[in-house]
């Protein structure tokens, strides 16, 4: 198996936490409309998908959700506006439920990986340049997964791209850089001529990066960088780029699917 570099590029967006069902979530036709823009018209054969693990994560989480449903029924019930809070609740439930689940470990969290990796694979058993861009807690399935198949010599040969089942990773408010998730290394390629390309876009007041709930910007250092290994073997290329998303809180978080300098930075990777 090999990537073809004339087959259409594709770009697989992995989703970050979210409420509701797998077929709600379609926030890779985000990224397609994004490249779009700033082609501007200029011809380049490319194609959006998405790997979607929320009904994974709410089959983890039913028992749970059931029960705390049921408790929180019985109160917003009984107060003003119940109906609205109630729907708050269940959504907020929902989302930090994903998290835990990734915390946590085990075999939910295995599976949304393996299932990423299979993804990533079937894509590359098509040939097509693929392009990995994770949002908040994908990012966090998409570095394992890659790191996964890094180790697999069957992959990643650092003398030739085409037996790449990933041809770059673009992270946007990932909270990697948190202690909680305990990733601090990458999977080192081995001697070769080529880099993987890894740029991480956060916002300063982006909450999920930071972990501070009220937003408070970051100053003074990087998140993704501190991943460099300074070694021939290495072979990542990592980039950290602050945004100005110009809002703030998770307003700031839910902000990159249109950002421009996304858009281009994706436009210039999969062009090369």
């Amino acid at each position: 198996m090999s990537v073809d570099p004339k087959k259409r590029r594709k770009i697989l967006v992995v989703h970050g936490v979210q409420s509701g069902r797998d077929k709600e979530i379609n926030v890779h036709k985000d990224i397609e409309e994004l490249v779009i823009s700033r082609l501007g018209g200029v011809p380049l054969k490319f194609g959006t998908d998405i790997y979607r693990y929320e009904n994974i994560s709410d089959k983890a989480q039913s028992k749970v959700k059931k029960i705390l449903n049921i408790f929180f029924n019985k109160l917003t019930n009984k107060i003003p506006f119940g109906n609205l809070l109630g729907t708050v609740i269940e959504n907020g439930i929902d989302v930090v439920g994903d998290v835990v689940i990734k915390l946590k470990g085990g075999s939910t969290a295995e599976t949304i990986r393996d299932g990423l990796i299979e993804k990533i694979e079937s894509i590359y058993e098509e040939g097509n340049p693929l392009y990995v861009v994770a949002h908040s807690l994908g990012s966090i399935y998409a570095f394992d997964a890659i790191n996964q198949l890094i180790k697999n010599k069957n992959y990643f040969d650092r003398d030739s791209r085409k037996t790449w089942p990933v041809q770059a990773l673009v992270t946007m408010g990932s909270p990697i850089g948190l202690s909680m998730f305990k990733r601090n290394k990458v999977s080192p390629f081995g001697i070769g001529r080529h880099y993987f390309r890894w740029i991480n876009y956060w916002a300063r007041t982006d909450p999920v990066v930071s972990g501070n709930f009220y937003g408070k910007p970051l100053e003074g250092y990087q998140i993704a960088e501190k991943f460099t290994i300074n070694t021939e073997e290495s072979g990542w290329a990592i980039k950290d780029s602050i945004l100005d998303i110009g809002k703030a809180w998770l307003m700031a978080h839910t902000g990159y699917w249109d950002n421009a300098a996304i858009g281009d930075d994706l436009v210039a990777l999969i062009e090369s």
